[in-house]
């Protein structure tokens, strides 16, 4: 068993919450005051399943990405909160400090890709730029093989067909379109582009991998960074809540 604020302190040496935005709720959804931690469970999200995962592992701490409690709770109500304390498993959870710091979910996507020389931008945007050319449907087919993908979606207005200068956001990047204006980008790798920002779309192509898709390879990193206090430390097995049909 490690001390439950040891494992904290290195997530949070990591990605400080300083890096937080003003509107998250990154850091401690659940705190039992645990003072030792046996086993630790990472994931994306906690949902119903994950936390029945913790519960057959025997995990006491569950580290996610996504927070749990975003907006102010007036009643405890919620079957996932009740159901962690009464399974006696705190909740901890590194968000926008996470996707801000050095290393950050978009680093992780990036090296999964293979995608180097990157600069980051706009605090959640790095731009990589290929030392040669890429054509964009190999570029497709690179991201299909790396993240074992079957389909992306490809929003592509001036028909760009080269790629040399790739920005890249995990999770949801559609606000930052017009941002990338000022930049000289021929494709955007992010997720969860609405309708009305792919209509915004001009002078580069947007390949949308998918807001899931492109947070997974941030978990391994965090089952990395925590193992390093020499705690037993799992993934849990998640799945994206979209079915293609």
């Amino acid at each position: 068993m490690i001390k439950t604020d040891y494992i904290i302190s290195k997530i949070e040496k990591y990605a400080s919450l300083e890096l937080s935005e003003a509107w998250d709720n990154s850091g401690w959804q659940i705190n039992l005051g645990h003072d030792y931690t046996n086993k630790v469970l990472v994931a994306l999200s906690l949902t119903k399943d994950v936390l029945e995962q913790a519960i057959t592992n025997d995990c006491d701490l569950i580290v996610t990405h996504h927070p749990l409690i975003f907006n102010s709770i007036k009643k405890i109500n919620n079957p996932l909160i009740l159901e962690a304390i009464k399974n006696n498993i705190c909740v901890y959870c590194a968000h926008t400090n996470l996707d801000k710091t050095y290393g950050s979910t978009t680093d992780a996507l990036c090296g999964v890709l293979g995608l180097q020389n990157l600069v980051t931008v706009e605090d959640y945007i790095k731009i990589a730029h290929l030392k040669d050319e890429l054509a964009l449907e190999q570029l497709i087919e690179n991201i299909k093989q790396a993240l074992n993908l079957e389909h992306v979606k490809l929003i592509n207005p001036n028909n760009i067909t080269i790629a040399k200068n790739i920005a890249i956001c995990a999770g949801g990047g559609g606000s930052f379109i017009d941002t990338l204006r000022d930049y000289d980008v021929d494709v955007y790798i992010t997720g969860d582009i609405k309708f009305h920002k792919a209509l915004e779309v001009d002078g580069f192509a947007v390949i949308d991998i998918g807001h899931f898709e492109s947070e997974l390879p941030v978990l391994p990193l965090i089952q990395g960074l925590i193992a390093k206090t020499k705690v037993e430390v799992i993934i849990a097995k998640e799945e994206t809540p979209w079915v293609i049909v």
